[in-house]
């Protein structure tokens, strides 16, 4: 759970405060983990909720 916290955390989620664009570290959401599957994981953003999504290998 670290390990992946840390990846996610790597990850910078651009945002606008209505005036300027900041980049702001993705969270994991560890209170969902249980929803992740092996092409994406629960987040948390400035924005709100969300998921981080990449291609299924399989």
């Amino acid at each position: 759970m670290a390990a992946l916290s840390e990846t996610i955390g790597a990850i910078r989620y651009w945002t606008r405060d209505g005036s300027t664009a900041e980049p702001h570290p993705l969270r994991l959401n560890e209170s969902r983990i249980r929803e992740a599957d092996e092409a994406w994981v629960p987040e948390v953003t400035p924005d709100g909720p969300a998921v981080l999504v990449w291609f299924d290998s399989n």
